[in-house]
């Protein structure tokens, strides 16, 4: 019994030390997770700077029109003035987050936020949103 219950205490150890050792050595910045009406909205991976335990890297990707077409990411529709609902599993620092919105490849509007709420456009078209932020261990988007 007392073997069983020292092996099980060393293998929950060994099991957070893993877990920790990992996210120390991760260089990926956590990706949102998008909300409007019950659907999941499917997001890209912009430029980023992230630092890692061991290694820290900078990754300029092109623009989000260009990342969209890319990857063929599929718009959503939502009802005009609906709430996207932004969240990061590790939350961002106070007053990061913000969010673009790409009118052409060349021209950007800042888009306000609040409560970490974005507010979908009154008028009908397709919209890119670009979501930024930083944390301790760096910048995405």
């Amino acid at each position: 019994m007392k073997k069983s219950l020292i092996t099980l205490i060393v293998l929950v150890l060994l099991g957070v030390g893993i877990y920790f050792i990992i996210g120390l050595i991760n260089t990926n910045p956590p990706k949102p997770t998008i909300t409007v009406e019950g659907k999941k909205v499917e997001v890209a991976q912009g430029s980023y700077c992230w630092n890692g335990l061991i290694n820290s890297r900078c990754v300029d990707m092109i623009s989000p029109p260009g990342i969209i077409e890319h990857q063929e990411l599929k718009p959503v529709v939502v009802s005009p003035e609906s709430e996207l609902k932004i969240e990061f599993e590790k939350e961002p620092n106070a007053n990061t987050l913000g969010v673009n919105r790409w009118l052409n490849d060349n021209k950007v509007e800042d888009v306000s936020l609040k409560n970490n709420v974005l507010i979908a456009p009154k008028g009908k078209g397709v919209y890119i949103s670009d979501v930024n932020a930083r944390w301790e261990k760096g910048s995405s988007s």
